[in-house]
């Protein structure tokens, strides 16, 4: 199974439930960092990732360049969906795997 790394929005169980039902390990995070090294609340869940999905109306511009770094320093796929739902986010991961 691919996992994959939702960065921003709020749809957790949704997300997770979606991504199982079509052969995916959802890892979810708001993008909300809420205080020191950006990055340092990112590297865990890209590490984990074997591809990256950013809703980009649901994240900060600063929370998205650090996942977008971290993403290339490690090798990872990534991709951006610009709506805020899991079926959209969910397909767009599938075409990257």
């Amino acid at each position: 199974m691919k996992t994959v790394a939702i960065i921003g929005g709020s749809q957790t169980n949704t997300f997770k439930k979606m991504g199982e039902k079509r052969g995916l390990i959802v890892e979810h995070h708001t993008g909300k960092t809420g205080g020191g090294s950006v990055e340092n609340h990112f590297k865990r869940i890209i590490h984990q990732a074997d591809v990256i999905i950013i809703l980009k109306g649901a994240i900060k511009h600063t929370s998205m360049w650090a996942v977008r770094e971290l993403a290339e320093k490690m090798g990872k796929k990534i991709d951006y969906h610009d709506g805020f739902g899991a079926t959209g986010a969910i397909e767009k991961a599938l075409q990257l795997s």
